[in-house]
């Protein structure tokens, strides 16, 4: 077991790899004997992906009965640069797994074909073996679909955090359309996240800190850029009007919206939306600043992480972080403090049961790495 998963609790700390792979291909893919399986991986000298992955699920898909084809593609500048080849070999797979980064890129982009498209944000076996991917993939959808549907119904909400956090938007009817989508058009492995939730009459004071980081879409220079001491965005509607801090550090994140935001077209310092995480059993035993971008492709699907669209073509190409927020949609709290609070509603608790990892998901604060 590598070093850190001593920190977790016994529940959540990788034990059946087996039983990650199966959720993976029967309760998210729903893979069927005799159907072809599409593994887009990364080459073996990148290692955002233990490569040992690709093989461990091939082989478990094989014995499932499923044909798998392997193709081991660098990942892209973004979501325009992804070779015809690949996009060829989409479109005649039954099913395609990406243990890529090119299924991030891809997942707000209509795909060819008619087969399922899903992406693991499961980087290597412990996570695979945890209770992260094996908490049962079909409960944990229906999870997120009630939460959706409470949201999506909601006029207002609001987001807090202990370090000075103060937003809301009067949202009318502009959550409505988070019913008919996911958001995405690759799905997700484990279940991670609630669909973007706009932002466009968002009010109030924003306090990042950590890092700004890229949503993932494109690769671009210096995207990873570190926050020595929290910075505040003045918002009105949805609109970055001014940032406040140290006045150093305030010159170079005002740079780096506008760098962002000419390199990829967008429309101005706008906040397009937001997100945050609802796996309760997601984890990062080192710190996040070690190797800042595998931790962005596993912590934004803990409760503890919300985080924020920024400049650039949308949805957009910065990423900005908040922690452990309260977030309200009605006056209601899906998230406090950090914690999922939806899991104590009567129709999720029965569901929650029905997980697998026997485990008390609220009492859960697995480190994430900050």
């Amino acid at each position: 077991m590598p070093r850190g998963h001593d920190d977790l609790a016994p529940a959540l700390r990788p034990h059946d790899a087996c039983a990650g792979a199966r959720n993976l291909l029967e309760h998210c893919i729903g893979i069927a004997h005799g159907e072809s399986l599409l593994i887009v991986a990364e080459p073996p000298s990148y290692h955002h992906y233990d490569p040992a992955m690709v093989e461990f699920v091939a082989g478990e898909a094989r014995a499932a009965g499923a044909r798998v084809s392997v193709r081991f593609v660098a990942p892209a500048a973004g979501p325009e640069d992804v070779p015809a080849v690949l996009l060829a070999a989409i479109a005649s797979a039954d099913h395609t797994l990406f243990l890529n980064r090119i299924g991030d890129q891809l997942r707000f982009v209509k795909l060819p074909g008619e087969g399922t498209k899903s992406i693991s944000y499961a980087l290597d076996m412990s996570y695979l073996g945890a209770g992260f991917a094996v908490a049962r993939h079909d409960r944990m959808e229906r999870i997120r679909t009630l939460i959706v549907e409470h949201i999506a119904s909601a006029r207002r909400y609001s987001i807090r955090c202990p370090l000075g956090t103060d937003l809301e938007m009067e949202a009318g009817d502009a959550l409505q359309p988070l019913r008919e989508s996911s958001g995405f058009t690759v799905r997700n492995f484990p279940v991670m996240i609630v669909p973007p939730v706009p932002a466009v009459r968002l009010n109030g004071r924003l306090v990042l800190r950590h890092a700004l980081t890229s949503t993932g879409v494109h690769v671009y220079e210096d995207s990873i850029f570190g926050l020595p001491a929290p910075v505040t965005l003045v918002l009105e509607d949805g609109i970055v009007r001014s940032v406040e801090g140290d006045g150093e550090l305030v010159s170079r994140v005002a740079a780096q919206f506008d760098r962002v935001d000419r390199l990829f077209g967008g429309a101005g310092r706008r906040v397009g939306s937001w997100h945050a995480g609802i796996n309760p059993f997601t984890f990062f035993t080192r710190p996040a600043l070690s190797d800042i971008e595998r931790w962005s492709g596993v912590a934004f699907g803990s409760p503890r992480y919300a985080h924020f669209h920024l400049c650039g073509a949308a949805p957009g190409d910065i990423c900005g972080q908040l922690f452990d927020a309260t977030i309200r949609f009605d006056g209601e709290a899906i998230w406090q403090d950090g914690r999922l609070s939806a899991l104590q509603w009567p129709q999720i608790a029965a569901l929650g049961a029905e997980l697998g990892p026997p485990v008390d998901a609220l009492s859960l604060r697995p480190p994430i790495g900050v």
